[in-house]
């Protein structure tokens, strides 16, 4: 038995469940996503310069100056790049959100 709330909450990306005079839920659902935008922006640099350096080196580009990357290394070197983004991505978790007071018509609210 679903309910025209049950099917709005499904198809929605986010729902606020409390009513805030300070549209303190709103704003502090933009203020996350313009944050995790930003994040994902900063693991994509990160991935494009680890793979920018790391591809010649496994390819063995830099064999002719000395510098072989032995399989194990490749592995770590791995391993250590999805720790990295995942470690960057975890830094969302200390986010602190201001509440800020909202007087005005919706209309005004800039987005």
């Amino acid at each position: 038995m679903g309910t025209g709330t049950d099917v709005a909450v499904e198809a929605a990306d986010i729902v606020l469940v409390k009513v805030s005079v300070y549209l303190t839920d709103v704003l502090a659902a933009i203020d996350l996503s313009s944050r995790t935008f930003c994040r994902i922006r900063i693991n994509f640099l990160w991935a494009i310069i680890y793979n920018l350096l790391g591809i010649p080196l496994a390819a063995g580009a830099f064999v002719p100056l000395g510098i072989a990357l032995q399989p194990w290394m490749a592995s770590v070197a791995m391993a250590f790049s999805s720790v990295t983004v995942v470690c960057s991505s975890l830094l969302l978790k200390w986010c602190v959100f201001d509440a800020v007071p909202y007087h005005g018509h919706i209309e005004s609210l800039v987005l």
